[in-house]
């Protein structure tokens, strides 16, 4: 339980984290701009020293040091060895130097100057400075390993500082503060925050209808003229949350630009019937009215006209949808009148339809009321074809008798239907009883 709460803490954690977390191009960024200045610092433009300490000076040079004081002591013209003792102590190992370069076979010629200081040395070598340590390998590299790390993580933790902290609590605020305010998208909220008021004011309360009962979904769709594309749908769910249908709001037909809607379309889709869609139109007073938008209309179902409070209801076979205008304003300036919609709002309701019994049959006429009997269906399979054999001429009957010349056919009794013909049988069905042949009356 433990190591779970910690994985999901960690989870959690890197989730709030990542978008503030810099790129990984910013990070490459900031490693090649070291390189570079690595690159400036040590090959193209190295540091140039001087003033510096003897004592850091290379072996060879503070040897250099010394010989350049055997030969101003050799040179002097008074009594400087106060200065020789205090030159050769800045150097770190002066005796160690002078004996070596006394031993040093080119180093003849400096022989006696450097004699000659040696018991400077001796004085000297007690308060010497001591000598530096010398770089190793770990101590070059140290540089180009330690500072790309941490400039990387300063940079990361300044970054994550900055979009968690300082960018939303002090920048964003001012930037927005000095923004300028779009009027346009400024009427759209306002429009949008009255259209809600609206709904929760003006909505059907359906728990009070006894028609239909409180419905499986009841939403609001909102258009605003100028706030985007307009394309609503919501699904249809039981409560069981189990998955019915979808239905819907688009605009069906522009009028010049896009956006400048003169009707809505209204669609309900049933999971059940998923070969078609169910559509039906709200249109506006200019579409409504115009012969040839409103036929082209009509190729997607019934065209209502749109005002405050129509309602269009679209059924499937276990779908019912109610949509219902809370509110709609047209724009003005528009080239026609009443043509463009400024604002829309609907109600969309849905409901699951009851599965009724299954349609009513006719019932059959018994046979005890029938005058006449009724042939039996011959079946539409027929066996091969026999030899043809005439048949015998039967003397012809007279369809009609007049009165009082005989007794008239009888006939069946009228308005009456006769019942339905018996099915086939298996024997006279060549699919070997799984078809149904009885002939459609």
């Amino acid at each position: 339980m433990v190591q779970w709460l910690k994985d999901t803490y960690n989870g959690l954690v890197v989730i709030l984290l990542k978008p503030y977390l810099p790129r990984r191009q910013t990070l490459l960024a900031i490693l090649l701009g070291i390189l570079i200045g690595f690159l400036g610092a040590y090959v193209l433009f190295p540091t140039q020293y001087y003033n510096g300490d003897v004592r850091t000076l290379e072996q060879s040079w503070q040897n250099e040091w010394v010989k350049l004081l055997a030969d101003r002591y050799a040179a002097r013209t008074s009594d400087n060895s106060a200065f020789i003792i205090d030159a050769l102590r800045q150097v770190d190992n002066p005796l160690g130097i002078v004996d070596t370069l006394l031993a040093s076979p080119a180093e003849t010629e400096n022989f006696s100057k450097l004699q000659a200081i040696r018991p400077f040395a001796e004085t000297a070598q007690p308060t010497a400075a001591s000598a530096p340590e010398q770089p190793n390998v770990w101590d070059n590299i140290r540089p180009f390993l330690i500072v790309p790390i941490v400039a990387i993580l300063l940079v990361t933790i300044a970054i994550i500082l900055y979009g968690m902290f300082i960018y939303p609590n002090f920048i964003e605020p001012l930037a927005r503060r000095n923004q300028p305010v779009d009027p346009a998208l400024q009427r759209d909220k306002e429009q949008r925050a009255e259209a809600r008021k609206a709904f929760e004011t003006q909505k059907t309360d359906f728990k009070a209808t006894t028609n239909y009962g409180p419905p499986l979904m009841q939403k609001m769709s909102t258009f605003t003229k100028g706030y985007g594309q307009y394309d609503d749908s919501f699904t249809i769910e039981d409560a069981e949350e189990k998955f019915l249908g979808e239905c819907g709001s688009l605009i069906a037909e522009n009028v010049g630009t896009e956006g400048s809607a003169t009707a809505f379309e209204v669609w309900l889709f049933d999971k059940d019937d998923f070969v078609r869609t169910m559509t039906k139109v709200f249109a506006s007073e200019h579409a409504y009215n115009d012969t040839a938008v409103r036929s082209k209309l009509e190729e997607k179902g019934d065209v209502v006209l749109a005002q405050v409070g129509a309602i269009l209801v679209l059924e499937t076979a276990a779908l019912r949808l109610q949509a219902r205008i809370i509110d709609m304003t047209y724009a003005t300036g528009t080239p026609q009148p009443n043509s463009v919609f400024q604002k829309l709002t609907l109600e969309l309701a849905a409901w699951q339809k009851e599965r009724g019994a299954p349609a009513a049959v006719p019932m059959p006429v018994p046979v005890t009321q029938q005058t006449q009997p009724i042939a039996p269906v011959q079946p539409m399979y027929a066996p091969p074809p026999q030899p043809y054999t005439p048949p015998p001429v039967q003397p012809t009957q007279p369809s009609y008798t007049p009165a009082g010349y005989g007794t008239a056919p009888s006939v069946r009794p009228p308005m009456q239907q006769p019942p339905p013909p018996p099915r086939s049988t298996p024997e006279d069905d060549p699919f070997g009883g799984t078809g149904d042949f009885t002939p459609i009356t």
